[in-house]
Parts: C-alpha cells; sequence; structure tokens
C-alpha cells in the first residue's frame, strides 16, 4: 500500500508538470514519456493514447512491485519449509534449493554423482586423483546433507518453488513491459511531436500564456 501511494504520487505530480509552464520543449515531452509512458503523448494533444499507455504502465507496474514481493514471501516460505521437513540450515545459498527440488535427499545426488565420475575418471581414463577431486567439487557435504522427511513433503515443497520460479517469470515479464512502454512512448512522442512546438510567454496582465505552434 505505501508503495502505491508512492507510485501515485509520482504520477500526480508529472501530471501538474505536465500542464503548467514546465511543457515547452519537444525535449521535456519526450523525457516525460522516459519516465511516464503516455505522458509525452497526452502534452502533444493525444489524451487517448496517453490514457492507454499510462494504463499499460500502472498495471506492469503494479504487476512488477507485487511479484517482487511474493518472490520475497516464497523464498521464506521455502527455505522454511526445507528447514522443517529435510534439515536444510537456513544460511545455505539459494542456488542450493534447487538440488532439494529436484533430489529426494544429498545422498540420492552424492550417489548418482558418483557413479557418473567412476564410470568416466575411473573406467574410461583410469585417474584416481581426478576421480577424487571431482567427489570433493561436486558433492555435498554432511553440513550441506538434506533427506524429506517424507515424500509427500517433498512435492509440497516442489510446488512451493514453482510458485516462486512462477512469480520470477511474471516479474522479468512485467519489467519487461514497463521497459517496452517506455521506449513506444518515446519513440511516438518525438514522432508526434516533430511539427509541434510548445513555448511559455507573457501575456499582459494575465500572466504566463502557452502557445502551441504547428510548423508544416
Amino acid at each position: 500500500m505505501k508503495l502505491f501511494k508512492q507510485t501515485l504520487l509520482i504520477f500526480v505530480l508529472l501530471f501538474i508538470l505536465m500542464q503548467g509552464a514546465w511543457a515547452q520543449s519537444r525535449m521535456l515531452a519526450i523525457g516525460l514519456s522516459a519516465i511516464l509512458p503516455g505522458s509525452g503523448e497526452i502534452i502533444t494533444g493525444n489524451p487517448g493514447r496517453g490514457a492507454i499507455m499510462l494504463t499499460s504502465e500502472i498495471v506492469a507496474s503494479y504487476s512488477y512491485f507485487k511479484t517482487n514481493r511474493d518472490i520475497s514471501l516464497q523464498r521464506d516460505q521455502y527455505k522454511k519449509y526445507a528447514n522443517l521437513y529435510a534439515g536444510v540450515p537456513l544460511s545455505l545459498p539459494d542456488t542450493h534449493y534447487q538440488n532439494l527440488q529436484n533430489y529426494m535427499s544429498s545422498q540420492v545426488y552424492n550417489d548418482l554423482q558418483e557413479m557418473s565420475a567412476r564410470n568416466y575418471f575411473l573406467i574410461y581414463q583410469y585417474d584416481p586423483q581426478a576421480f577424487e577431486e571431482y567427489l570433493e567439487a561436486y558433492t555435498f557435504s554432511d553440513d550441506e546433507s538434506w533427506e524429506w522427511q517424507s515424500e509427500e513433503h517433498w512435492k509440497e515443497y516442489r510446488k512451493i518453488r514453482r510458485k516462486h520460479q512462477y512469480s520470477k517469470v511474471n516479474n522479468n515479464l512485467a519489467l519487461g513491459i514497463m521497459l517496452l512502454n517506455r521506449g513506444i512512448s518515446v519513440i511516438e512522442t518525438a514522432l508526434l511531436s516533430r511539427n509541434l512546438n510548445v513555448r511559455a510567454k507573457l501575456s499582459g496582465n494575465d500572466g504566463l500564456a502557452l502557445v502551441y505552434e504547428m510548423r508544416f
């Protein structure tokens, strides 16, 4: 909610800027489009198109910040779940948790690594030293070990992890849409403002007036 209020405040401030004497140059219109997609279109007299871009940006921004929050909550959830039901220390790096998703226990993982290493280093190459070095580098120690209490717990963990991974995909998608919105809005504003010159001047005793000049 706090983040939404901050975002809304930014939108309001930019809208005020767009209505005043600050909106007096083509470059400023293009610059505002890079900050808030749709603002440049509104300045150049295309409020309909600007509203579409603004709506798209609001939806994408909401999705981006929501999935950011979901990612953090889900990360905490699967780490605590793994600690409770597989005996995994909370201090292990994030990359460790992918293996918990793929293997029932660290012993199963280590056995598979040892079997493949034995076939390659002892049967084909016959290099016992390389075999030991490989096991040292690519198997888990007792401090990194895990074993799920049951297959049901393992399945539940994989379900939590998949939700986390989907959230990351959606987060990246929302970020991509936000960047695309800015690119489209900047290009559109540049095209729409080619023949438009917006400038501010004093108008007698009435104060400041905005003058729009079309160049053909």
